[in-house]
């Protein structure tokens, strides 16, 4: 009787509107960045603690990092929304901009949030701070805006994604063990793994939006060398995370790693578009599930954010988001 209320009825319908500004801030999104800061923590921890399992105290300081962060990130995905605007229309993506919030209403909201979320920042750990401005420059203003604009290109696009993978894991890690008597050589060995499996996931989004860069002229790595080659090196990188992890017997990347080849290899081998999906949306999956271990109240967050987003563009755009199920499953 509750599914077949939350489902059918035409009440929520008239609710959902209301969280339409929220949604503006791209909370689906935030399963990825999340996860990069907490493999961050749990990999200092690991580091200093022979696997720590199940760290549940609260600290503020923390949240206060995680809530700058998210704002921050959030910021730049309203500037990625207004700028793709005309390519997401093609992808069939834009729901929010244009139709249902005013371009410059958009714009305010991201300079709002990104302020707020520097001075939280600065507030939970003053020395995270440089680290928030760069995700902000860099995801913001070099990726998405002229003269810049290293989303349209084939290496600079993949390069940035790459970037920011590295800096969330340095702000987790940072937060977690701080920057005295840090080894570098050994926070590259452990934090590799990592970013390599970031990386081959933020190769494989390119692949659903070939059809909109293209008609924005945006040369993608996946436009510039097509769907194939993009599986075969997004494959390539995530064995190579699984190698590395396994040599540095880090027991999250490489139970994550190798877990997540099977849809890689799927993805290069048929090459379909349910293929594509899996090997995008099941590695990050992965990432939280096994990290739920080490910050089980992660899980509290990604739980709220994933129902309440279901329930948002279900009764919003009457579809089925996010969910783990593609076509034929």
């Amino acid at each position: 009787m509750v599914k077949q209320f939350m489902r059918d009825n035409p009440i929520h319908k008239k609710i959902v509107p209301y969280f339409d500004y929220f949604f503006l801030l791209r909370p689906t999104l935030y399963f990825a960045v999340w996860v990069m800061v907490a493999l961050g923590m749990a990999t200092a921890k690991m580091s200093m603690v022979n696997h720590p399992l199940w760290i549940a105290n609260y600290d503020y300081s923390t949240f206060l990092v995680f809530l700058g962060i998210t704002l921050l990130c959030s910021g730049t995905f309203i500037i990625n929304q207004i700028v793709d605007k005309r390519s997401d229309e093609k992808n069939q993506k834009l729901f929010l901009i244009g139709q249902y919030i005013e371009i410059k209403d958009a714009q305010r909201i991201s300079n709002g949030i990104s302020i707020v979320g520097i001075l939280l920042l600065m507030i939970g750990n003053l020395a995270l701070t440089p680290f928030g401005i760069c995700i902000y420059m860099l995801w913001g203003i070099i990726y998405n805006k002229p003269p810049f604009e290293w989303k349209k290109h084939p290496i600079f696009g993949i390069l940035t994604n790459s970037l920011i993978g590295i800096i969330l894991f340095l702000m987790g890690w940072l937060q977690v063990a701080g920057s005295s008597n840090l080894q570098f050589g050994e926070l590259i060995s452990l934090m590799a793994p990592y970013i390599f499996c970031f990386t081959a996931v933020s190769l494989m989004t390119n692949i659903p939006d070939i059809k909109g860069d293209e008609f924005e002229s945006a040369n993608t790595f996946s436009v510039k060398f097509g769907p194939r080659i993009t599986s075969i090196l997004a494959t390539v990188i995530v064995i190579i995370a699984f190698y590395l992890s396994y040599q540095n017997s880090d027991p999250i990347a490489s139970t994550a790693s190798l877990s997540s080849i099977p849809f890689f290899m799927f993805a290069l081998i048929r090459n379909l578009d349910k293929d594509i999906l899996r090997a995008i949306r099941y590695p990050i999956f992965l990432l939280n599930f096994f990290v739920f271990a080490v910050y089980p109240l992660l899980f509290v967050s990604v739980f709220i954010i994933y129902y309440f987003s279901k329930y948002y563009y279900w009764h919003r755009f009457d579809l089925h988001y996010p969910t783990f199920l593609v076509e034929n499953d």
